[in-house]
């Protein structure tokens, strides 16, 4: 008889595994984050719509109408066509911004993201790029699209969707097909909105009909029939397309003022320092970029592709880089009255000449006090740009250190002038500390002297309020003089009669003035 053998098996796990929480709607996945071809957030609230078979209108009304617009009880009807999309997203009839990087979209992703436990719908839209893009002229007012992307979905059975860079108004070609975007439907002529309750995907708004592979009269966003035309928007739509399929790696702390320090450092470098030449080269206003420069003001999206192409560098790294040098741009064209020069400043230096000015700029770079790049280069009879395309390095050393000696000296110049109003009497506001030192307001002198600025204000308060103090005192005698000099008439000291006698009737007006007359009276004895 055979010996038996026992076999030892795995034992199994018999706890139940964790199961994540659910969510109220369908985990639907957006169609190409990271790509130029991310879906836009108005295509996929009409795409979750869809597969809970309900409209636009019914999704939005009975789900995120009571995350977004809590306090207003809407109508809860699933017939109900009352409510609009205005009312319950809490914006007026111009759509736009649903997919942009305000508010509204803001709250729609937020109510959105509740409802499907999602954490990428803020890539739908432009809500990463809020500090860097501005609102105007960004996106389009009325809907747009490609016939032949939708036609090419439909015979591949692809999923049918709106992309995010169809919604930005300055792409009026699709990349794909080089075709103009259409903004009418071929079957009703008419145009219409970005969102609206009755969105079908690929379909018309208005009269529910396909839109893929056909084209209205007169339907184009933009009719383009040259070449130059068609190269600027294929250039455009690139750019965009970059900027979108970059946004999942966007964190929300895009430095606001890197447009203009890079605009600031291509005129220094390019133009030396001369902007009026950077002006005439994209006919803007030098004015307007000025503003830039400070960053007072963020260019709109057409004058950012402008700079981006005249620069020869990509959009997405004007916004978010800082750049030291531009590499790219060897030579500019400047208009002068004597006719049109041509300047070059990448010069050639010799091997012996780098040696020799590589140590100069190793012993500047130690100077105390630091000198500026500009001083260096007037020194060496040399250009900044040189310096900077040659010696990269030591030259940012050079224009760091300078910076933060600039910052060091007005630093203490605004101390020295704190101190002294310190002491000064009577103790000046602070708003007119802030007025002399030349700053329009008080935010900078708060952020980084906290202590003189409580202190400067604490002490003004202070004086106010002594001074304060010492005239009530000087009307509550005055008032009680008067009451007691109608008292020994043998007239009752009413507020008529002791108005009459004050030097100033009008403190009279004043609630604690009359509140001590009826106390001087009740003293008196009268009722």
């Amino acid at each position: 008889m055979p010996e038996l053998t026992l076999q030892i098996y795995p034992s199994w796990d018999t706890q139940k595994p964790p199961i994540p929480p659910r969510s109220r709607l369908y985990n639907l996945e957006p169609i190409g984050i990271g790509t130029p071809y991310v879906e836009s957030l108005t295509s996929y609230v009409t795409r979750l719509a869809e597969q809970h078979c309900v409209t636009t209108r019914q999704l939005l009304l009975n789900e995120v109408a009571p995350l977004v617009n809590k306090e207003t009880r809407l109508s809860r009807s699933n017939n109900s066509r009352d409510e609009s999309i205005s009312q319950i997203l809490r914006m007026g009839r111009d759509r736009t911004t649903t997919n942009g990087k305000g508010l509204i979209a803001t709250n729609l992703v937020r109510a959105m993201s509740t409802l499907t436990k999602r954490t990428d719908l803020h890539c739908l839209t432009l809500i990463p790029w809020v500090k860097v893009l501005s609102k105007r002229g960004l996106l389009r007012h009325k809907r747009a699209w490609c016939p032949f992307c939708y036609q090419e979905w439909h015979d591949t059975n692809k999923i049918i969707y709106e992309p995010l860079i169809w919604c930005i108004n300055v792409v009026e070609v699709c990349p794909i097909h080089n075709q103009n975007f259409v903004s009418v439907c071929p079957h009703c002529l008419t145009q219409q909105l970005i969102f609206s309750g009755d969105s079908q995907t690929g379909h018309c708004n208005k009269c529910g009909k396909w839109l893929g592979n056909c084209q209205s009269k007169n339907g184009g966003v933009n009719k383009i029939n040259t070449r130059d035309e068609i190269d600027w928007q294929l250039y455009i739509a690139n750019e965009l397309g970059e900027l979108i399929a970059a946004t999942p790696t966007i964190n929300f702390t895009l430095d606001s003022n890197k447009i203009g320090k890079n605009i600031s450092t291509f005129i220094n470098q390019v133009f030396q320092s001369n902007q009026s030449a950077l002006s005439r080269s994209i006919t803007v206003n030098g004015a307007t970029i000025g503003l830039w420069r400070k960053g007072k003001v963020i260019p709109q999206i057409d004058k950012l592709l402008v700079l981006a192409k005249y620069m020869k560098i990509q959009l997405l790294h004007l916004i978010t880089k800082d750049i030291l040098v531009f590499d790219n741009f060897i030579d500019y064209q400047e208009d002068a009255t004597q006719g049109n020069n041509i300047r070059k400043f990448s010069r050639r230096i010799s091997e012996d000449r780098k040696q020799v000015l590589n140590i100069i700029l190793q012993e500047v770079a130690n100077e105390d006090p630091p000198p500026s790049l500009e001083n260096v280069a007037i020194r060496l009879k040399s250009s900044q740009i040189s310096l900077q395309n040659h010696f990269p390095e030591l030259c940012q050393i050079i224009k760091v250190r300078y910076a933060d000696y600039k910052s060091f000296m007005r630093q203490q110049k605004i101390e020295t002038v704190l101190e002294l109003a310190l002491q000064e009497f009577p103790p000046p506001s602070f708003q007119e500390i802030t007025r002399r030192l030349g700053y329009k307001n008080s935010s900078y002198l708060y952020r980084y002297f906290p202590e003189f600025s409580s202190s400067i204000s604490k002490r003004y308060q202070e004086y106010n309020n002594a001074i304060g103090e010492e005239k009530k005192e000087l009307i509550r005698q005055e008032i009680q003089n008067a009451a007691r000099l109608l008292h020994e008439q043998g007239k009752k000291p009413t507020q008529h009669r002791v108005t009459r006698l004050l030097t100033k009737p009008g403190v009279m007006r004043n609630l604690w003035v009359r509140s001590y007359l009826h106390e001087i009276q009740q003293s008196l004895g009268y009722d």
